[in-house]
């Protein structure tokens, strides 16, 4: 099964670098979804835009997703299922500096991890349910390339993720173009309130 990431134009994927996860929340469009506060960053300046490559874990033995990191391709964004279980990590340092070196752009994961110090000083964007020093006791994850949930959110292989320090949305590919361009008109919008306010105009006004 195909990751689904190759049916979206790249032009598309990049208009997303200059909106925020808030202003593509703010399109109010079906095709969004926001995934629960509980999928924090785990560092500051997290902004991640990317599309999904997908696992899942074996809840009763997790594993770092190795295999799925290796066939990972420029520009995607890891997300790992791990079933909510944040006793064992499933991400570290050494993948971080791997996934960084072959373009991938972040990981989100509903699971924990762990050498937050040497992800921060790599500056990989990196979002988790938890932390622990525990590492994984599997060695095979359950099925890859499936649509997963993640912090309440279903998210499909070639989903769009765009993600900060103010949390995550997914956007389902197929509808890629009709959320970015609403999402610039929000963009557009906000920064016209800006504009006034710094003018001198009321909060009222400037709505």
């Amino acid at each position: 099964m195909t990751t689904g990431s190759d049916t979206i134009d790249e032009s598309v994927v990049e208009r997303f670098e200059h909106v925020s996860s808030g202003e593509v929340a703010d399109t109010k469009l079906d095709a969004v979804s926001v995934l629960g506060p509980d999928i924090d960053p785990v560092h500051t300046d997290c902004e991640v835009v990317g599309t999904a490559r997908t696992v899942t874990l074996d809840p009763s033995a997790l594993c770092a997703p190795v295999t799925t990191l290796e066939k990972a391709h420029e520009g995607e964004v890891i997300v790992v299922d791990a079933d909510d279980r944040i006793d064992e990590a499933v991400w570290g340092e050494l993948l971080s500096r791997y996934a960084a070196a072959t373009g991938v752009r972040g990981v989100i994961t509903n699971g924990a991890i762990r050498d937050v110090t040497g992800i921060r000083d790599l500056g990989f964007p990196t979002f988790a349910k938890g932390r622990t020093p525990r590492g994984p006791s599997g060695s095979e994850p359950a099925e890859r390339a499936v649509p997963v949930t993640v912090g309440g959110s279903s998210i499909e292989p070639g989903d769009i993720l765009v993600g900060d320090e103010t949390g995550i949305a997914a956007i389902k590919r197929d509808d890629a173009t009709d959320v970015i361009e609403a999402a610039e008109e929000v963009a557009e919008m906000e920064q016209g309130v800006r504009q006034k306010l710094d003018e001198g105009e009321t909060l009222e006004n400037a709505l």
